[in-house]
């Protein structure tokens, strides 16, 4: 065709291609943010309404005391500084409750308006996470999934609730692993260097999981110098001191009254590394199969939870492998991060501590969203395969659900019948749709 037959658009006509996604990806996040506010405040109220405002942990109940005791020093105009806060709180990590006073003051109120606004922050991790999809070069449609997992995940939604700090972490690591992604090294490494400073104020753990995903942006590249520069400059000055001090705290600090924290493990602590038998609680634990009347307590409302993590370790292989060879998206940063946080989590705190793993959960469903092959009818069909055998599991394990041996036999014998033809119907289903796909 010959040039002067070619129809051009005039310009201004029409609006530019990349206003539509641009506007549409703002709509959706927005739409994300809405859905998970609402969630976060929701529980929030019915939690505290049902609790009569009691903290329910007694973590929850230090940092309500040492929340309000700073907030009182604020209004008597007492200028606070590092010391003193470490002080009033009884800890050298005494960010959360400074956050919490804060909170406090700005809203007027008590610890309801507390939770409530850091509730919203914490729902603000679900749009962080959707801006990591669209970055690592997910749909849309694929983003909004994983935006609305991370702002309806069942655990972080009660610790909020509880009054707890786990969806502020996470929320913080997100946006955190956005920046790293989406900005130029420069600013990455100046916006790393702030969350780390102020994940050593809240939890440690959390600053050596972004330190380590930075690493994942580090090219042997002179426009990588400045960065680098930076990074080793601010670490010098202000990271190291910070770290030492912690790490000198390590074996003061007790997990439970008379238990040392320590790296080489106790009881308290139960260290994989020294009591590998609790492997089992890290993997499954708090167990959904158990309800007696010993199990009346908060944690039951984690066994939501709980499932969808199981759910998500048995999907983890491949999506990690995918996952890490994203080198332009969130992948690799996030399995290295992980695992350098699943490494200190495994060393220190071990298989009981779930506000530590909250993290990892939500870290691993991302990774399972974004990087899982298998389209979700498929993916469905082997989690159910998979939670029938932890099922049968369960069965045989728990003394409420199956208390004599012979109701043991028979429920091992009804999941042995269901279990295998519930895999060729799915087979079978697969075959259909697949055929039915060629034809069209």
């Amino acid at each position: 065709m010959r040039a002067s037959t070619v129809l051009r658009t005039p310009a201004g006509t029409h609006p530019s291609k990349s206003e539509s996604p641009r506007r549409s990806s703002l709509w959706g996040a927005l739409a994300v943010f809405a859905a998970a506010a609402v969630l976060h405040v929701g529980v929030v109220l019915v939690v505290h309404s049902q609790t009569n405002g009691d903290a329910l942990f007694p973590d929850a109940q230090g940092y309500k005391s040492a929340s309000d005791m700073i907030a009182v020093a604020w209004r008597n105009g007492s200028p606070l500084e590092t010391r003193s806060l470490s002080g009033l709180v009884g800890s050298a990590v005494w960010g959360y409750p400074a956050i919490m006073a804060l909170c406090r003051l700005l809203t007027g109120g008590g610890w309801l308006s507390a939770k409530t606004v850091l509730a919203l922050f914490a729902a603000t991790g679900a749009v962080a996470a959707y801006g990591l999809a669209l970055t690592s070069g997910r749909g849309r449609k694929r983003a909004a999934a994983v935006g609305l997992m991370v702002g309806a995940s069942p655990s972080l939604l009660l610790w909020d609730a509880w009054g707890l700090k786990d969806g502020l972490i996470t929320s913080l690591v997100l946006w955190s692993l956005l920046v790293q992604t989406r900005a130029r090294f420069s600013i990455a490494c100046v916006s790393t260097l702030l969350s780390i400073h102020a994940c050593l104020y809240l939890r440690p753990a959390a600053a050596l999981f972004l330190g380590v995903a930075l690493l994942a942006r580090v090219r042997f590249r002179r426009g990588y110098l400045a960065g680098s520069l930076i990074v080793v400059g601010a670490a010098a000055l202000f990271i190291l001191p910070r770290l030492m001090t912690l790490f000198g705290l390590v074996d003061s600090l007790e997990v439970r009254g008379g238990t040392r924290l320590g790296f080489t493990g106790g009881y308290g602590s139960e260290n994989l590394l020294n009591h590998p038998q609790y492997l089992v609680t890290l993997l499954l634990g708090p167990f959904p199969w158990e309800f007696g009347p010993e199990t009346a307590v908060p944690e039951r409302w984690l066994y939501l939870g709980t499932i969808i993590w199981i759910a998500s370790l048995f999907l983890a292989p491949t999506a990690l492998r995918r996952a890490w060879a994203d080198t332009s998206g969130v992948g690799r940063a996030a399995v290295l991060g992980m695992s350098a946080y699943a490494a200190a989590y495994i060393a220190t705190f071990g298989g009981a501590f779930y506000r530590q793993r909250s993290l990892l959960e939500c870290m691993l469903i991302i990774l399972v969203v974004l990087y899982f092959p298998l389209s979700p009818a498929r993916a469905m069909m082997r989690i159910q395969v998979w939670l029938a055998g932890i099922a049968a599991v369960a069965v045989v394990h728990s003394p409420h659900l199956t208390p004599t041996i012979w109701s043991k036999w028979l429920a091992v014998c009804v999941i042995g019948l269901v279990v295998p033809l519930a895999f060729v119907y799915g087979l079978r289903q697969g075959a259909a749709r697949r055929f039915r796909e060629r034809r069209t």
